[in-house]
């Protein structure tokens, strides 16, 4: 999930030439007991780019937008916490 996500912002960020050098994306599951799979991904990402950046709803859609997160079932919950580090 990680990997769709940072290949969805590194086109984007290749069109508007942006560079996001040191982007992280960190991914934690847990689990439900009954019946047993994945009921939440935790999901942060630090952006090498200010909180004030004019890219930020753009990045906001690459990620939500993503293949991946668009393949994940509607019961996982998928919090985003996204961190400005520029």
């Amino acid at each position: 999930m990680a990997a769709c996500m940072a290949t969805i912002m590194g086109i984007y960020a290749e069109k508007e030439k942006l560079d996001l050098n040191g982007l992280k994306i960190e991914v934690g599951k847990i689990m439900s007991a009954n019946p047993r799979r994945i009921a939440r991904i935790e999901t942060t990402i630090n952006v090498p780019l200010p909180a004030d950046t004019p890219h930020r709803e753009a990045l906001h859609e690459c990620v939500v937008g993503s293949p991946a997160m668009r393949s994940l079932h509607p019961d996982i919950e998928v919090p985003i916490i996204w961190n400005w580090l520029g």
